[in-house]
């Protein structure tokens, strides 16, 4: 069985129980679960043997001392833990690839797993946990925006340990020692909307679920496009939780749009993007959720589909190919896509280990003045940087076109682009 055909698998199962792909990303849904802790021998996706490879010349031979404790915080069960596993997949892989190349500061990390459950309040739980019992020296993670309200007082603000937001969102999180580590939203919309205007069409329908990601994402859009000389020709929500957006379709399709900016989230992101193409959409569909994910999601219909992301398998980036490539051999029913943060999950962990070896210690003070310019020249893409005063990371970014075998087409390379979040 094929690593693809794991993946896709796995996709379709998320699709139909849940809406992951977008509320998992910045959404507000929450379900109960179990309260589970463990630490970094507990299973994750299978390996097949596999490990991850030492390919940072910096190796300082085995590392050792008592290891250092970093908490890993993701939804393992509950509706979102297809996204939690691949989150606890990119951490494990990421601990023992700094292990391989000699650990931070000459000692070994030790990753400290706890599943939030999908559920925001156990999320509080088992933060404090982690915080307070585990003594663990960074927390990283959390899927939803909800989860990050719910937990980042418990680390940052009064567990006073760092927290890292791993994952694209909705913007404005300002939190002492909470670092944003995934895509803000200017970060994908200011070169994307530009981009779409010149090249797909001059008028918009914006269709998305009603909660915080969907309306700051197309606030922002509404914005651009005017901004740029287009016209929003409509903006619809709907309710999240709806069982048939129909009256949306229809709406767009008798919009004579060019354009589709679509924040439409699964499980009715499927039908609706069927319907949409079935009734003879002819614009472009575009979003910041798409990825080599659409294909396996939406069939024919994701033909064409333009994304914005930190990172394509098709990106020129040797680094992003070799990771992407060790991981899917060790882990081959996790994802590296942007849409699942596994990318901004890998380059975390290094952000985090330049900023330590900079501050020269495990001081949490020390090491986020450190976080605050830490660079990775290795992120995949190409290099990230956190950008001084902001808690942001300034990142490259790609448009790319959904092909009908499923690969993304890289239409333009932005460049990297600064976040305009808490400066």
């Amino acid at each position: 069985m094929s690593n693809d055909f794991t993946r896709r698998e796995a996709l379709k199962k998320l699709a139909m129980t849940t809406g992951v792909i977008g509320l998992g990303l910045s959404g507000v849904l929450a379900a109960c679960g179990d309260d589970e802790e463990t630490t970094s021998d507990t299973a994750a996706p299978s390996t097949d043997g596999a490990s991850a490879p030492a390919t940072d010349a910096s190796t300082g031979g085995a590392p050792s001392g008592d290891p250092i404790k970093v908490g890993v915080l993701t939804d393992i069960t509950g509706p979102f833990s297809v996204v939690g596993l691949s989150n606890q997949a990119i951490a494990q892989f990421t601990i023992d690839k700094i292990n391989a190349e000699g650990g931070v500061l000459g000692r070994p990390l030790e990753m400290v797993l706890v599943d939030s459950a999908t559920d925001p309040a156990i999320g509080a739980q088992v933060a404090r946990k982690l915080v307070e019992q585990d003594k663990v020296a960074m927390v990283i993670g959390g899927i939803a925006s909800n989860m990050r309200e719910a937990i980042k007082s418990v680390i940052a603000t009064r567990g006073n340990t760092m927290y890292i937001w791993p994952a694209s969102y909705e913007g404005n999180e300002c939190t002492e020692l909470v670092f944003n580590t995934g895509q803000a939203p200017n970060q994908q919309l200011d070169p994307f909307i530009p981009y779409l205007l010149e090249n797909a069409g001059k008028t918009f329908f914006l269709a998305g679920a009603d909660y915080i990601y969907p309306r700051n994402i197309l606030g922002k859009v509404r914005e651009l496009v005017e901004a740029g000389g287009g016209t929003v020709v409509g903006e619809e929500y709907y309710p999240l939780d709806a069982t048939d957006i129909s009256a949306l379709q229809n709406k767009v399709l008798s919009s004579d749009a060019e354009v589709l900016f679509s924040v439409v989230v699964l499980p009715l992101s499927i039908p609706f993007h069927k319907a949409i193409i079935d009734g003879g959409f002819t614009g472009k569909i575009a979003g910041t959720l798409f990825d080599e994910t659409s294909q396996i999601l939406f069939a024919d219909a994701a033909t064409g589909m333009l994304a914005s992301q930190d990172y394509f398998f098709s990106v020129d980036s040797p680094a992003g190919t070799e990771v992407r490539e060790a991981f899917a051999a060790a882990y081959p029913d996790a994802s590296f896509s942007s849409t699942f943060n596994t990318p901004a999950w890998y380059r975390s962990f290094y952000l985090w280990k330049n900023a330590v070896e900079t501050a020269g210690s495990l001081d949490t003070d020390a090491v986020a003045a450190a976080m605050d310019t830490a660079v990775f020249e290795g992120n995949p893409g190409g290099p990230a940087a956190m950008k001084a005063g902001t808690k942001h990371c300034s990142l490259p970014i790609f448009i790319g076109e959904v092909q009908a075998d499923g690969s993304v087409k890289e239409l333009l390379s932005a460049g990297t682009i600064d976040p305009t979040e808490c400066g």
